[in-house]
């Protein structure tokens, strides 16, 4: 993907959202008047997607936003920013998509692998819960037969 560095200028008159530059730069990031760029922070990730306006009274080697955008971005006057083509929306969905598939891969793992530990928790404590209820019952049988020998006056039961 073509990207140039270039120059913040803050524009005079509000245009949130529009990025004017020289003409000479359309053909190194490879776009028309009217289409769109991406301006990137490089040093935090923000970014802000522009339409863009070629002028000629903008000097080489710089962009000139509002100050929404600087705001956006995160950036001051005369500090540096990535300027780049925005890529075609199916290429951004395209990209998305496969990002959202592996986040859903690494959370369906993490999944398996928390069940398939619980399964074995709880087999275990089934097992042991099970050990526990026959010994309550064997216990509360031999009460119930002492109670009722005892009752009855009976020793045989």
């Amino acid at each position: 993907m073509q990207e140039i560095r270039l120059s913040l200028r803050k524009r005079a008159f509000p245009s949130e959202g529009r990025a004017r530059l020289n003409v000479a730069h359309l053909p190194e990031i490879g776009i028309t008047e009217g289409e769109q760029a991406d301006l990137v922070n490089e040093a935090t990730g923000a970014s802000v997607t522009v339409t863009i306006v070629a002028d000629i009274l903008v000097l080489e080697g710089q962009v000139r936003v509002g100050a929404e955008d600087l705001t956006a971005l995160g950036l001051s006057e005369n500090e540096t920013v990535l300027v780049r083509k925005t890529p075609p929306l199916d290429e951004k969905i395209k990209k998305a998509a496969g990002e959202a598939g592996v986040a859903v891969q690494k959370g369906v793992d993490t999944l398996d692998r928390a069940l398939t530990k619980a399964a074995g928790e709880v087999k275990a404590g089934a097992g042991k819960a099970s050990e526990t209820i026959g010994t309550a019952a064997k216990k509360t049988a031999e009460g119930v037969k002492d109670v009722a020998r005892k009752v009855s006056g009976k020793d045989d039961l």
